[in-house]
Order: C-alpha cells, then sequence, then structure tokens
C-alpha cells in the first residue's frame, strides 16, 4: 500500500514524468469536493446510507461509510498533534507571532506544511483502497483520481445562495458571512492546489451539481445511478 502511495506521490511531482497509472486499489470510492456553503457532508451521509441499504437488499453484507472530519483527527494522531491545529494548518489559518511562539515552546510545534499534507493524503488514499467509502474534501478526488473505482463529485452554487446558507448556519450577517465564505473558498483552493497544481476541475471532477437548483436528494439519486452503472453496488 505505501508503495503504491509512494508512486502516485512520483506521480503527482512530476518525477518521473510518465503516462497517469492504473492503480489496482479495490475501491469503490466516491469523493465529495464543495464550495463552502454547500451541504457535502450531509449529502455524503444520505448518499452512504442509500447505497449500504442497496447492498443489503441485494444480498451484499458491505456497508459503506462516510469520512470527512476523521481525516484531520487521524491525521492529528499520526502527527501527535490536536486536530485542532492540523485543521488551521490545512486550512491555511494563519495564526499571529505569540500563538506561534507559544507552540514553538509547547509539545505540538508543528512539523512542515508538506508533511501535513502528506500524512492526510496517506490516510485518505488507505481509507479509499479499502473501498466501499464517499470522502469529503482534503483533495480526495486528487489523491484517489487514477483509481479505477471511483467516482468525483463537485457541489457548486452562487455566492449569494450560499451566503445565506452561511449566514443561517452559524448565525452571521450577510456580510460576515460572504467574508467567510470568500476566506474559504480561497483556503480550500490553496489546499487543492497542492495536489493539483493549478489544473483545471475538468480534468479531476466527472460529475458537477448546482445545490441551488437541486435539492440535496436529486443529487443523491443522480450519484447512485452512476454508482449502480458502474458496479459501484
Amino acid at each position: 500500500m505505501d508503495n503504491l502511495f509512494l508512486k502516485y506521490m512520483k506521480e503527482r511531482t512530476g518525477k518521473p514524468k510518465r503516462k497517469s497509472p492504473k492503480f489496482n486499489a479495490p475501491g469503490p470510492v466516491i469523493t465529495i469536493s464543495r464550495e463552502y456553503g454547500c451541504p457535502g457532508r450531509k449529502i455524503a451521509r444520505k448518499l452512504s446510507d442509500v447505497l449500504t441499504e442497496k447492498n443489503r437488499r441485494l444480498g451484499k453484507d458491505k456497508e459503506w461509510k462516510w469520512i470527512s472530519k476523521e481525516i484531520i483527527e487521524e491525521s492529528a494522531r499520526e502527527l501527535k498533534l490536536s486536530p485542532t491545529l492540523i485543521k488551521d494548518l490545512s486550512d491555511y489559518r494563519t495564526r499571529g507571532f505569540f500563538e506561534n511562539l507559544a507552540l514553538f515552546f509547547s509539545d505540538e510545534f508543528y512539523p512542515g506544511d508538506v508533511k501535513i499534507k502528506n500524512t492526510i493524503a496517506r490516510f485518505i488514499y488507505n481509507a479509499a483502497s479499502e473501498g466501499n467509502v464517499v470522502i469529503v474534501g482534503r483533495a480526495g478526488e486528487s489523491i484517489t483520481k487514477h483509481f479505477e473505482k471511483s467516482f468525483h463529485v463537485k457541489l457548486q452554487a452562487p455566492l449569494e445562495w450560499r451566503t445565506e446558507q452561511v449566514a443561517n448556519s452559524y448565525g452571521m450577517s450577510i456580510t460576515e458571512a460572504k467574508k467567510e465564505a470568500n476566506e474559504m473558498d480561497k483556503r480550500r483552493t490553496q489546499f487543492r492546489n497542492y495536489f493539483e497544481k493549478n489544473r483545471p476541475d475538468i480534468e479531476f471532477f466527472d460529475s458537477f451539481f448546482n445545490c441551488a437548483t437541486m435539492t440535496d436528494e436529486e443529487i443523491v439519486e443522480m450519484i447512485v445511478i452512476v454508482a449502480e452503472t458502474r458496479g459501484f453496488v
């Protein structure tokens, strides 16, 4: 498993330059990326429930799971850091001088940016390799793109719609929510670009859904149709 992951990382960084590898990972895996304010976790939870139920009806004892915060928690355990710190660093949240100084003299002085991202990527890769998993965020589409049994989705919506969702969910003003949405979109793009090197979304995603014009149920149903067509269930 680790050898395959290292092979993938060499391919991603362009060393050596060869054809994109086809990993023999068991899969299947579905990744969900989303613009801030789109219901990625909610859809992932519903999707895993529907796929698990379909397997049961077919007499298959295969439960689908979905992971999101687990990515951060497991990476934090491996690096022996707090999940909050790992999330801040991978989200490019800035810390003040005195915060960084305090970390330097604490047990939580953090490792380099590359080590953090590669630890997150390794957890995603291994989880996806086990199969029957929906992965939310953290550049999952890039890390598992070459898995034969994979499907990659991006949730989008106009900024105004997402701003309203954020404002209602977190009790913010529209102005605050819009600022938060823009900042989070920027941070997520920065994280993804470490793996995707500013390449266009169309190279990584198989399908895009507009959350402002489609219900969660409709989006889940469309993903399930593809999953059935590709033999994921």
